[in-house]
């Protein structure tokens, strides 16, 4: 197996804990607010390490990418789960390797494969039957919030590879330009619900430290590693693995039993992850290419 992606992966499965300490902790914050103070600090505790910022021809570059992979992605996402069951929210989430393979096509001019879209439907039916239920109520405006955080992250994530990056930038640099600016894009839209910290209890503050330190600052870099390392649809894969660290959190820290259509859904979901860290088989060559 790549070791490269199976590292990768962590990321997601660390994204996971979000809804578990958020409900269960920071419930009283605004979803602005939680944004900023997870993507801010984070950028900011980064930068102490780099100390230096992007070239200035790449400004508008990098300040786009914040803008759709940290920006509007934690906006959006926290959006959908103020007006959507998280089931539903997760499931439209899951869509991002679907969106990310046909952006690749006119971005990046490349096809998808056969086995990336059997994937990407294997890994949404899984995350589906891992999350909904049939009492779901739907909202219209939730529905387009979690649409959106899925189209932001799948384009920021393949106009990424379309740019590159500075030379000699390393996914240190990125990740802490991306979310230092991102943060700084989100500060004037949470000052209004700064009043609530206040009530935040010792729990929640080391809920949100776990968040920002861990959740964001290192899984974002090992996720912005990946990017830099493999292909695009190839990483994007792996986003499913959230909501099964969701269900699993559920089952050790809430004690909810799984159903076995939840069941199916995780075999689905851990299935699709480990034939998209297999090598694809070789095409052989055929006569006229032999000869």
């Amino acid at each position: 197996m790549n070791p490269t992606l199976l590292l990768t992966a962590l990321a997601p499965l660390v994204w996971g804990s979000t809804y578990l300490l958020t409900t269960s902790y920071l419930s009283n914050l605004s979803p602005m607010l939680l944004a900023t103070l997870r993507v801010l600090p984070a950028g900011l505790l980064l930068m102490l390490l780099v100390r230096t910022w992007p070239p200035r021809e790449w400004w508008l570059k990098i300040g786009v990418l914040a803008l759709l992979k940290q920006s509007l992605f934690f906006a959006l996402l926290y959006a959908s789960a103020l007006r959507l069951p998280g089931g539903v929210a997760a499931t439209i989430g899951a869509s991002t390797p679907a969106i990310v393979m046909l952006l690749a096509l006119p971005l990046l001019g490349q096809k998808p494969t056969a086995r990336g879209l059997a994937l990407a439907a294997v890994s949404l039916v899984g995350v589906g039957l891992i999350s909904l239920n049939g009492g779901a109520r739907l909202d219209g405006l939730g529905l387009l919030a979690a649409l959106g955080f899925a189209f932001v992250n799948a384009l920021g994530s393949v106009l990424l590879k379309r740019w590159g990056w500075p030379q000699g930038a390393t996914p240190l640099h990125q990740t802490a330009w991306e979310l230092t600016l991102a943060g700084l894009f989100l500060l004037p839209f949470s000052l209004g619900g700064m009043e609530a910290l206040g009530q935040v209890s010792a729990l929640g503050w080391a809920a949100l430290a776990f968040l920002t330190v861990v959740s964001t600052a290192l899984a974002a870099l090992v996720w912005q590693r990946g990017l830099n390392l493999l292909p695009v649809q190839q990483v994007s894969l792996l986003s499913p693995l959230s909501p099964l660290t969701a269900v699993i959190l559920d089952l050790v820290v809430l004690h909810r039993a799984l159903t076995p259509s939840q069941l199916l859904g995780a075999a689905l979901v851990i299935g699709s992850v480990v034939v998209n860290a297999l090598p694809e088989k070789a095409t052989p060559p055929t006569a006229a290419q032999a000869s």
